[in-house]
């Protein structure tokens, strides 16, 4: 037997491929595969730049999430002072039976001064914090008057003048604090010693205010 027949190879027969043999075809890499192979160091690198950015955010408080700090509010304009006297009253009408006695709404006033002293004739400026505790409204309508003079003088003899109301407005609300204005020139005649000025509310009669500050009167 021939050595090639135990192997089932006979050479009388064609098993070989008489067709042209074509070469191994390779296909072309995609324009993108190299975009593609370099998608993973890129995000780890984007990764690692966010984490950097957080930690320093962190350490030198660049973008602060604490409360914002709130502003400073300026301090409230005094009204201006208005020098109007009040016309005295010529109603002699008697009270009626209706006028019944009502309890009075006492507000709450204060005064200051950037300087305490004063000289005499020349106009001197303080202010008043006039604030409303109470829970009634308060009406500026008819227009309330007041009256400013120095202790150990007659209070009689004190013009009394409005407010400036049309600065002030319609009413003075429950809590709400309005800050005056006010303008006294010492006379001639006041001692050059220190006194004591005093503010008070004089109509209507239903609300009482009156404060003092003390000042000394120069020449």
């Amino acid at each position: 037997m021939k050595r090639w027949l135990d192997r089932g190879f006979d050479p009388d027969k064609e098993i070989l491929d008489k067709g042209p043999i074509e070469p191994v075809r390779v296909e072309p890499l995609e324009a993108g595969g190299e975009r593609r192979s370099h998608a993973l160091p890129a995000l780890i690198a984007g990764l690692f730049i966010l984490a950097l950015g957080a930690a320093m955010v962190g350490r030198f408080g660049i973008f602060s999430s604490g409360p914002t700090p709130t502003p400073t509010l300026p301090a409230p304009t005094p009204i201006a002072w208005v020098d109007i006297t009040a016309a005295p009253s010529t109603s002699s009408e008697p009270a009626t039976a209706s006028d019944s006695p009502r309890a009075p709404i006492f507000l709450r006033a204060g005064l200051r001064t950037d300087a305490n002293l004063w000289s005499r004739g020349r106009p001197s400026h303080f202010t008043v914090d006039l604030t409303n505790p109470t829970a009634t409204i308060v009406s500026m309508s008819p227009c309330p008057t007041y009256r400013m003079y120095l202790t150990g003088i007659d209070n009689a003899t004190a013009p009394i003048r409005l407010l400036n109301c049309s600065a002030i407005g319609p009413e003075l609300l429950p809590g709400q604090t309005i800050t005056l204005d006010m303008v006294y020139t010492p006379a001639m005649d006041d001692p050059l010693t220190g006194e004591r000025l005093v503010w008070q509310w004089v109509t209507p009669d239903t609300i009482q205010a009156i404060a003092t500050l003390d000042v000394s009167i120069g020449p």
